[in-house]
């Protein structure tokens, strides 16, 4: 005979559940701050802080204002400064060639609104004219610094010309003047 099949047990509570007295619930005390708190103190923090970098850009904008007004009122100072310089050391290049071409006659010493043998109208090589560079009443900046002979510098910062003498033999009046036949330097 065959034995009949056992069926499971399963464990159950009793009828009428467990005495309050054992505890099968989870227990687990509530532990810090809950989220909502978190979350509204870490709002407040950023807060605060985009309070004190707004503040230091806006004291940040006054220093660069005054800075920049500072230097706006130092210009002229600085320019007048520049300007004595340029004319101590035009003078001083009028002194060294006055008394380097003291010997020659009719010789005029620097002077930037005398004529210039040579020059003719709008800067153009002419042998016949004698026109003045410069061709304005007002004063006029020069293009380079006027430096003692024999200074080696090659090109001087913030200028746009060559402070050495350009390359003759490859201007076109100097071939042209080889071409016939004549000296072009005289």
């Amino acid at each position: 005979m065959a034995a009949a099949p056992q069926v499971p047990f399963q464990d159950l509570p009793p009828p009428g559940g467990f005495p309050q007295t054992i505890r099968y619930e989870r227990y687990v005390p509530k532990r810090g701050p809950s989220g909502l708190i978190i979350f509204g103190a870490a709002i407040s923090i950023m807060a605060y802080g985009w309070y004190w970098v707004g503040h230091t850009n806006a004291e940040r904008r006054e220093l660069r204002r005054e800075k920049t007004w500072a230097r706006i009122h130092l210009v002229p100072l600085l320019q007048s400064e520049t300007d004595r310089d340029h004319v101590r050391r035009l003078e001083a290049t009028r002194k060294r060639e006055a008394d380097i071409m003291k010997d020659v006659e009719g010789w005029n010493a620097f002077d930037l609104k005398a004529p210039v043998p040579g020059v003719g109208k709008f800067g153009a090589r002419d042998a016949s004219a004698a026109e003045p560079v410069y061709h304005t009443a007002k004063y006029v900046p020069p293009t380079f610094v006027y430096l003692p002979w024999g200074t080696d510098t090659g090109w001087w910062r913030g200028s746009k010309m060559f402070l050495k003498n350009p390359e003759y033999h490859k201007r076109e009046d100097w071939k042209e003047a080889r071409a016939r036949g004549e000296n072009p330097i005289e």
